[in-house]
């Protein structure tokens, strides 16, 4: 049975037959649907109904999705998951994240790997992140960052803005990683590269990741920093972009 049943989708998109075809697939594993066709439309449901899971297009006459992104999120910052499905976007990955977005799908997109990961979304964060991705790790060294000693780390609501110094990491990639935060505590575990970037015109670069995985003994107060950290972005940008 999928975590999906009985939660209620909001699907909003212009295109009717992906619309309509999403809605049958959602419907055809238990969930419980409601469409609209652009973000102003969309923006009323939320406002009226209790909303478990977005997923939208972001260009649509009568209503972008950006716009409909940012009025969700100032209702409210972690409910309703967003999801952005999309052929073309004036935005990169980087600002779509900065401005609240939790996960973003390219058209076409692969149905099932969609469908798996609105799941992932929908789990509580104890069971969410005690999931080991399936996905190779690039890497079995253990990307280590102290937030202490680094100006360029930042926290989001489901990820961070990390250095990752001369090294350009693969958008896509998945690494192990360790972060020493401010106070001293320890979060460790699996993230996943969302897209990277130059830091400086030095040379080094930096890296969106998005957590997939903590590890046992950090699970507890990561999932705690995460649900009390009140930001907008879900994972942070760049201060200054220099590429």
């Amino acid at each position: 049975m999928s975590i999906l049943k009985d939660k209620i989708v909001l699907v909003v998109d212009d295109e009717i037959d992906l619309r309509e075809m999403l809605i049958f697939e959602l419907q055809n594993i238990g969930a419980k649907t409601l469409e609209a066709k652009n973000g102003k439309e969309a923006l009323e449901i939320v406002k009226n109904e209790k909303i478990d899971l977005i997923i939208s297009d972001v260009r649509m006459p009568g209503g972008n999705g950006i716009e409909f992104l940012d009025e969700t999120k100032k209702i409210s910052l972690n409910k309703p998951v967003f999801i952005f499905i999309t052929a073309y976007s004036d935005n990169t990955r980087e600002e779509l994240h900065a401005h609240g977005v939790e996960g973003l799908f390219a058209k076409p997109f692969d149905l099932l790997f969609l469908i798996s990961s609105l799941e992932w979304f929908m789990y509580a964060p104890e069971d969410r992140y005690s999931l080991k991705p399936k996905e190779k790790i690039i890497d079995e060294n253990i990307y280590k960052i102290s937030a202490k000693d680094c100006n360029d780390f930042r926290m989001g609501r489901g990820g961070a803005l990390i250095p990752t110094n001369t090294i350009l990491l693969n958008a896509g990639a998945f690494i192990n990683f360790q972060i020493q935060l401010k106070g001293g505590e320890e979060i460790s575990g699996i993230g996943e590269i969302v897209w990277n970037g130059a830091l400086n015109h030095n040379g080094e670069y930096c890296a969106g990741l998005e957590f997939k995985y903590f590890s046992d003994s950090t699970r507890a107060f990561a999932i705690h920093t995460l649900m009390n950290h009140k930001c907008l972005e879900y994972i942070p940008q760049r201060l200054t972009k220099i590429d």
